[in-house]
Protein backbone atom coordinates (compact mmCIF):
# COMPACT_ATOMS: atom_id res chain seq x y z
CA UNK A 1 0.00 0.00 0.00
CA UNK A 2 2.73 2.29 1.03
CA UNK A 3 4.66 1.88 -2.29
CA UNK A 4 1.32 2.18 -4.46
CA UNK A 5 0.88 5.77 -2.75
CA UNK A 6 4.19 6.49 -3.65
CA UNK A 7 4.10 5.73 -7.02
CA UNK A 8 1.08 7.46 -7.31
CA UNK A 9 2.85 10.77 -5.12
CA UNK A 10 5.54 10.68 -7.77
CA UNK A 11 3.11 10.50 -10.73
CA UNK A 12 1.32 13.12 -9.52
CA UNK A 13 4.39 15.32 -8.94
CA UNK A 14 5.52 14.58 -12.35
CA UNK A 15 2.44 16.01 -14.20
CA UNK A 16 1.93 19.02 -11.92
CA UNK A 17 6.00 19.73 -12.88
CA UNK A 18 6.41 18.13 -17.12
CA UNK A 19 9.95 18.83 -17.83
CA UNK A 20 10.69 16.76 -14.14
CA UNK A 21 9.37 13.37 -15.07
CA UNK A 22 9.73 11.09 -17.60
CA UNK A 23 6.26 11.43 -19.42
CA UNK A 24 5.75 14.97 -20.39
CA UNK A 25 1.92 16.46 -19.65
CA UNK A 26 0.54 17.69 -22.83
CA UNK A 27 0.90 21.10 -23.95
CA UNK A 28 -2.38 23.25 -22.97
CA UNK A 29 -3.14 25.77 -25.38
CA UNK A 30 -4.18 29.22 -23.66
CA UNK A 31 -7.99 30.70 -23.71
CA UNK A 32 -7.88 33.83 -25.99
CA UNK A 33 -8.63 36.79 -24.04
CA UNK A 34 -7.81 39.22 -27.10
CA UNK A 35 -10.96 40.00 -29.58
CA UNK A 36 -13.50 42.56 -29.72
CA UNK A 37 -15.94 43.65 -26.80
CA UNK A 38 -18.74 45.90 -26.57
CA UNK A 39 -22.34 46.33 -26.25
CA UNK A 40 -25.37 46.54 -29.01
CA UNK A 41 -27.64 49.29 -28.06
CA UNK A 42 -30.71 50.65 -30.01
CA UNK A 43 -32.24 54.04 -30.39
CA UNK A 44 -33.93 56.49 -30.01
CA UNK A 45 -36.19 54.61 -27.92
CA UNK A 46 -38.55 58.30 -27.24
CA UNK A 47 -39.61 60.18 -29.81
CA UNK A 48 -37.78 63.34 -28.31
CA UNK A 49 -34.46 63.37 -26.43
CA UNK A 50 -34.00 66.64 -24.10
CA UNK A 51 -31.07 68.03 -22.84
CA UNK A 52 -30.55 66.55 -18.91
CA UNK A 53 -32.25 62.99 -20.36
CA UNK A 54 -30.67 60.00 -19.58
CA UNK A 55 -29.78 58.59 -23.56
CA UNK A 56 -32.91 57.54 -25.69
CA UNK A 57 -31.61 54.10 -25.92
CA UNK A 58 -31.79 50.28 -25.02
CA UNK A 59 -29.80 47.32 -24.46
CA UNK A 60 -30.50 44.68 -27.81
CA UNK A 61 -30.32 41.21 -26.59
CA UNK A 62 -30.14 38.48 -29.02
CA UNK A 63 -27.93 40.33 -31.74
CA UNK A 64 -24.96 38.27 -33.59
CA UNK A 65 -21.73 40.00 -34.54
CA UNK A 66 -19.77 38.02 -36.70
CA UNK A 67 -15.29 39.01 -37.39
CA UNK A 68 -14.74 38.25 -41.13
CA UNK A 69 -10.69 38.06 -41.64
CA UNK A 70 -9.47 39.68 -44.97
CA UNK A 71 -10.48 36.79 -47.28
CA UNK A 72 -13.99 37.27 -46.02
CA UNK A 73 -14.24 33.64 -43.88
CA UNK A 74 -15.44 33.75 -40.16
CA UNK A 75 -13.03 33.64 -37.59
CA UNK A 76 -15.45 34.39 -34.76
CA UNK A 77 -19.20 34.85 -33.94
CA UNK A 78 -21.23 36.34 -30.94
CA UNK A 79 -24.28 36.64 -29.61
CA UNK A 80 -25.10 39.77 -27.40
CA UNK A 81 -26.71 39.02 -23.84
CA UNK A 82 -29.35 40.32 -21.67
CA UNK A 83 -27.74 43.19 -21.23
CA UNK A 84 -26.62 43.74 -24.79
CA UNK A 85 -22.84 42.70 -24.43
CA UNK A 86 -20.65 40.68 -26.40
CA UNK A 87 -17.14 39.56 -26.90
CA UNK A 88 -15.86 38.13 -29.81
CA UNK A 89 -12.62 35.93 -29.46
CA UNK A 90 -9.82 36.98 -31.85
CA UNK A 91 -6.17 36.18 -32.41
CA UNK A 92 -4.24 39.60 -32.90
CA UNK A 93 -4.66 40.81 -36.33
CA UNK A 94 -6.75 42.59 -38.79
CA UNK A 95 -10.95 41.87 -38.94
CA UNK A 96 -14.15 43.22 -40.62
CA UNK A 97 -16.98 43.48 -37.70
CA UNK A 98 -19.89 42.77 -39.44
CA UNK A 99 -23.30 42.86 -37.22
CA UNK A 100 -26.53 41.23 -38.50
CA UNK A 101 -30.18 42.37 -38.48
CA UNK A 102 -32.29 41.84 -35.79
CA UNK A 103 -36.15 42.10 -36.25
CA UNK A 104 -37.86 44.77 -35.02
CA UNK A 105 -35.14 47.37 -35.70
CA UNK A 106 -34.49 49.29 -39.11
CA UNK A 107 -31.23 48.54 -40.72
CA UNK A 108 -28.44 47.35 -39.53
CA UNK A 109 -25.07 48.55 -37.31
CA UNK A 110 -22.22 49.39 -38.84
CA UNK A 111 -19.89 47.69 -40.50
CA UNK A 112 -16.36 47.76 -38.67
CA UNK A 113 -12.78 47.26 -40.15
CA UNK A 114 -10.35 47.36 -37.36
CA UNK A 115 -7.42 45.83 -35.53
CA UNK A 116 -7.13 43.27 -32.75
CA UNK A 117 -3.58 44.14 -30.81
CA UNK A 118 -1.92 41.42 -28.73
CA UNK A 119 -3.25 42.50 -25.17
CA UNK A 120 -6.89 43.58 -23.89
CA UNK A 121 -9.44 43.25 -26.15
CA UNK A 122 -10.46 46.41 -27.98
CA UNK A 123 -13.91 48.06 -27.42
CA UNK A 124 -16.58 48.51 -30.65
CA UNK A 125 -19.72 49.58 -29.41
CA UNK A 126 -22.88 48.70 -31.78
CA UNK A 127 -25.64 50.86 -32.49
CA UNK A 128 -29.00 49.99 -34.47
CA UNK A 129 -31.95 52.37 -34.86
CA UNK A 130 -34.99 52.00 -33.62
CA UNK A 131 -36.99 53.90 -36.52
CA UNK A 132 -38.97 56.10 -33.63
CA UNK A 133 -38.16 59.90 -34.13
Amino acid sequence: MLIALAAFVLALAAACNPGAGPSASPTVTPLLTTGVRGVVLAGPTCPVEQAGQSPCVRAVSGATILALDSAGRERSRATSDATGAYFLRLAPGNYEIVPQAVEGLMGVAAETTLTVPDGAPVQLDLRYDTGIR
